[in-house]
């Protein structure tokens, strides 16, 4: 009983990954546009880079929750801070790289769906940490 638990969080984990995967290239991609500079050339907007990053976030999740249910081990810490990471990515910080700043932007879509990602990451790593001090015990 007590596997079958921590395979049903990592198997939340391994759902909410293809969840941001999806809505990062399916039903919510970020802007398409490119910005023109002062000197004439074109450059990607912020939004774009921040959906490379969460695309390795997620891919990191996705194999961190893989090699979870595999070995039977969860990784809480690291799954914790890969959810504070698709929080954080989707706000203009020193950790951040944000979206665009005009609300009708298509990439205020996407930071809804990686920012949701983020919050179930992180409150299904807690549960994954609740659960392996409570088996500790």
């Amino acid at each position: 009983m007590k596997d079958h638990i921590q395979s049903m969080l990592m198997w939340g984990l391994i759902a909410v990954a293809l969840l941001v995967l999806g809505a990062l290239y399916i039903w919510s991609p970020v802007c398409e546009g490119l910005l023109e500079l002062a000197n004439g050339n074109l450059v990607h907007m912020k939004c774009f880079y921040t959906g490379q990053a969460t695309t390795v976030l997620a891919v990191l999740l996705l194999v961190a929750a893989i090699s979870a249910v595999i070995t039977k081990q969860a990784h809480a810490p690291i799954i914790i801070a890969i959810g504070i990471f698709f929080i954080v990515m989707t706000y203009q910080s020193f950790l951040g790289i944000g979206i665009c700043l005009k609300e009708t932007m298509a990439c205020h879509q996407t930071a809804f769906w990686i920012r949701g990602g983020g919050v179930l990451t992180i409150l299904l790593g807690i549960l994954a940490c609740f659960k392996k001090q409570k088996e500790q015990s």
